[in-house]
């Protein structure tokens, strides 16, 4: 693999970078760590001084290309339509490949292609999330419908609530499904995002949905979501995110809010419970959902959806995108921290969000500023406006 190979079809772009600042006025990490290197702006022109032979390879170099947390915010305001995704996807695909990838992603690695997840535990684990329930998800049965559960919510205790929450929402609405249990492998986007490639986890996931008959693959998991829709090759089955099925039941009538959420609120507040919905970046930015889960927010009764200062395509990141967590904790947090605020100068009582990781970012910056602010998913706040089965 040639770096100037890789690099070389962007070459045009990179030198057409005006560095006019708009990707420094977007970039979290540019925000949190004040450094022209931080910025798409500055990355670039470090990759073209290594293209022209006026810098080498540098731990300095890796670690401004990983501290990126790959939201493509820099993309979305660029004025002269750099593609920042692709170069820097380039970028983290060759430092890859001369072994410059940070210890925490060589780890990752290696536990994902050994346990076939990112934690590195027993695959079998993945069905712990289902242990305090009072209903059996089924496993590996024929069905129209495989709920992908992902990495994070099969085994982060801290979310379990989410697949909880869905497959409840999906037992009510009378949806058939069935999951892989283990036979459910990392779909390898933390491993795409550092550049490395997966073909052997791609062809054991597709093959695993379609040895059931599977019409459709749903994930509550917009990295899962974005992978499988963007990354894999085309398969027999279609891949909906969970937020898309959600609103679709809705608006079918077989889900029916029937009456507020049921969350305990600050004081005497009364009036309509003021929610903010955060854009997972791996599903608004990259793969073009925001409505279906603003959708259904709005659908529910005592509900009243505020906006925070940048959403949509101009949503800012949590902080937990690009593998940031596992590099550089720290970082992570005070990016979390500045999104967290956002939430707050709105008055917002509660954060919905449709990201494992985006909650689990978000909820620890919560707690860690002491923050009486809970972050849910979509499943969880529509669930909570459900008459309880008979």
């Amino acid at each position: 693999m040639d770096f100037k190979e890789l690099l070389a079809p962007y070459m045009d772009e990179m030198l057409r970078c005006t560095r006019c600042g708009f990707c420094q006025a977007a970039c979290p990490t540019y925000d949190a760590l004040r450094m022209e290197s931080a910025v798409a702006r500055g990355k670039i022109q470090l990759l073209l001084s290594v293209l022209n032979g006026r810098l080498d390879l540098s731990p300095k170099l890796s670690y401004y290309v990983y501290r990126c947390l790959d939201c493509r915010l820099c993309q979305q305001t660029c004025l002269s339509g750099v593609r920042t995704d692709e170069i820097f996807e380039g970028a983290r695909r060759w430092l890859a490949h001369v072994d410059a990838l940070p210890a925490p992603l060589r780890a990752l690695e290696e536990r994902v292609f050994t346990s076939h997840n990112i934690a590195g535990e027993d695959n079998t684990h993945r069905t712990l999330w289902q242990e305090n329930m009072n209903l059996e998800v089924p496993a590996g049965q024929p069905a129209e419908a495989v709920f992908f559960v992902g990495c994070v919510a099969s085994l982060y205790p801290m979310v379990y609530s989410i697949p909880q929450a869905f497959v409840q929402v999906l037992q009510r609405a009378g949806v058939t499904f069935t999951t892989l249990g283990g036979e459910e492998w990392c779909c390898g986007y933390p491993l795409i995002s550092a550049g490395r490639d997966v073909e052997p986890l791609i062809e054991h996931n597709i093959r695993a949905v379609e040895v059931l008959g599977a019409r459709w693959l749903i994930t509550s998991c917009p990295s899962c979501y974005h992978t499988w829709k963007l990354k894999y090759p085309p398969a027999s089955f279609q891949v909906v995110h969970a937020t898309e099925l959600l609103a679709a039941l809705i608006d079918e009538g077989r889900i029916v809010p029937a009456h507020p959420p049921a969350l305990r609120r600050a004081g005497d507040t009364a009036g309509p419970l003021r929610v903010t919905y955060h854009d997972p970046c791996d599903l608004g930015r990259k793969s073009g959902v925001y409505d279906a889960p603003r959708h259904v927010i709005t659908s529910l009764p005592g509900v009243e959806l505020v906006e925070m200062s940048t959403h949509h395509a101009l949503a800012t990141c949590c902080g937990g995108g690009g593998n940031l967590e596992s590099i550089d904790p720290e970082l992570s947090a005070q990016i979390a921290g500045r999104r967290l605020a956002q939430a707050q100068r709105v008055k917002a009582e509660v954060i919905v969000t449709a990201c494992q990781q985006c909650q689990r970012t978000l909820g620890m910056a919560a707690r860690r500023q002491r923050l009486r602010m809970p972050v849910m998913d979509v499943a969880e706040l529509l669930l909570s406006t459900l008459e309880e089965p008979a």
